[in-house]
């Protein structure tokens, strides 16, 4: 029955009966068609109406963000924006805010942001600082109040002694991330490291850095902690908790196998040690990265051990954009003689218009054509 309703002949008879309509009624004809195609349209166009003519969004971004949410006839957008209004933000705040998480517009003002936003005011976060932070994390707003932002400032206000604490961390760029990240765990692991000597303002630093790391589980974290000391880090000194990050970022097998790359270019155990100590970060980069930089160096640019040891930074840097490009001028003032070898690693390591003054235009006027090598190289480089 159902696969008779499928065949052509019994299907023409409608169609001419939808011909003669529309012919004969074309006003009428031409309405029902376009309705057909423009009905699931005309939502994403309302949407995208709202974000650009009501926020203030660009156009681009306004469609960007429309995609990501629908206005129905029945959302009541207005009450957002207004409820925000009331608590001082301004239509640049609202129309970052919105560009990012335009879901929110869909939210209820009433039970869901509301208390969020009342409870961080009365804890230390009002005024331009709570549209500020808002602003750059408007994820917050989707946050538990109950599970996570309640038990989280809670804590955080035990440990700083007040809310100054709290204002402080969240005026960093990248204070809200405890929020994120919050667990039960915290404040016992705050613990562990006081009882290790590790300093309140240091702990302070590890809540804005890598707060991800005082989440782990309590077991865990202790395993860290014993880590970070055996590879000769001082708990009082801040690279510990430098240290204890970069730990705390990788499973231990991943670790593992980083610390064997280095001992496949002769590094022992005691001269990895060292140079972790000097600069933990550049463990954070990829094995693969890091094999590149080592073979470069090494191979290439036939440094000791010793040589990538004085300047460990330079594993974090981008071989591509940074290396290649200012080692060729380097070799290329070294073969006539302008600079001593030694002088390789400071000029990776500093600031592009140091490196420009230094090592570039100081040397223009016997090489012309120095400045333009470094420029194409750059170019090159970029588009690989």
């Amino acid at each position: 029955m159902a696969n008779s309703l499928l065949k052509p002949s019994l299907l023409r008879p409608f169609a001419q009966d939808l011909r003669n309509f529309t012919h004969n009624n074309t006003t009428i004809g031409l309405k029902f068609l376009s309705s057909l195609s423009q009905t699931p349209q005309s939502t994403n166009d309302r949407t995208q109406d709202y974000l650009v003519h009501t926020i203030g969004l660009p156009k681009d971004s306004a469609l960007a963000a429309a995609k990501k949410i629908r206005l129905k006839p029945t959302a009541d957008p207005d009450s957002v924006l207004a409820l925000f209004n009331a608590y001082g933000f301004t239509p640049s705040h609202i129309a970052s805010i919105f560009s990012k998480q335009s879901c929110l517009l869909l939210a209820d003002p009433d039970t869901t942001l509301k208390p969020k936003i009342e409870f961080l005011s009365k804890n230390g976060i009002s005024g331009n600082l709570l549209a500020d932070v808002i602003c750059r994390d408007p994820h917050i707003l989707h946050r538990s109040l109950d599970k996570q932002i309640v038990p989280c400032i809670d804590f955080l206000i035990n440990f700083f002694g007040s809310t100054d604490g709290v204002v402080l961390l969240f005026s960093a760029g990248g204070g809200t991330r405890v929020l994120e990240t919050f667990s039960e765990s915290m404040a016992p692991n705050v613990e562990v490291l006081r009882a290790n000597g590790v300093p309140d303002s240091n702990i302070a630093k590890m809540l804005s850095l890598r707060p991800i790391a005082l989440s782990k589980d309590v077991e865990h974290f202790i395993d860290i902690v014993e880590k970070t000391k055996e590879m000769g880090l001082n708990p009082s000194s801040l690279m510990f908790i430098h240290g204890m990050c970069m730990i705390a970022s990788m499973s231990k097998d991943k670790w593992l196998s980083k610390v064997h790359l280095f001992k496949s270019f002769g590094w022992s155990d005691e001269q990895f040690r060292s140079m972790f100590l000097k600069q933990p970060f550049f463990m954070k980069r990829s094995e693969e990265h890091l094999k590149r930089m080592l073979d470069f160096f090494m191979n290439k640019w036939d440094w000791t051990l010793e040589d990538v040891s004085k300047y460990p930074v330079l594993l974090n840097l981008s071989l591509e954009k940074r290396v290649i490009p200012r080692s060729s001028i380097v070799q290329r003032l070294i073969s006539k003689g302008f600079i001593k070898r030694k002088s390789f690693g400071k000029a990776l390591q500093r600031p592009e218009q140091w490196f420009l003054e230094k090592f570039v235009m100081k040397y223009l006027s016997e090489d012309p054509h120095l400045l333009e090598m470094y420029q194409e190289t750059k170019k090159k480089m970029a588009i690989q």
